[in-house]
């Protein structure tokens, strides 16, 4: 029974590790997987379709998205109304959206 517990649960571990590297290997998915993380929906989430905005990377000197208003959301903790995203890249690879408010000011 212990067998079938231990298995199950590094199944499970494996399972979302996986997902979460899936999520974040494309800046487009991890937008996505940002917006699932502060409460959106999946369906709401790839449906979306975040967008490159060149400007705003080029004034901010990091790589930013944005999403349209339709699937913007209200962050619930700080109340501000998010649909632009900034990209940070670890190991070349891996990219992790954050909201690009904090560059703004």
């Amino acid at each position: 029974m212990k067998k079938i517990l231990k298995r199950s649960l590094y199944g499970i571990i494996i399972t979302l590790l996986l997902v979460i590297i899936f999520l974040t290997v494309s800046t487009k998915n991890a937008v996505r997987a940002n917006m699932m993380a502060h409460g959106v929906s999946p369906i709401s989430a790839f449906k979306c379709n975040p967008k490159y905005a060149p400007k705003t990377s080029k004034s901010l000197e990091i790589p930013v998205y944005y999403v349209p208003e339709k699937f913007a959301y209200k962050d619930r903790t700080t109340g501000v109304h998010t649909s632009t995203f900034a990209i940070r890249t670890y190991l070349g690879v891996f990219h992790i959206a954050v909201t690009a408010d904090q560059y703004y000011g």
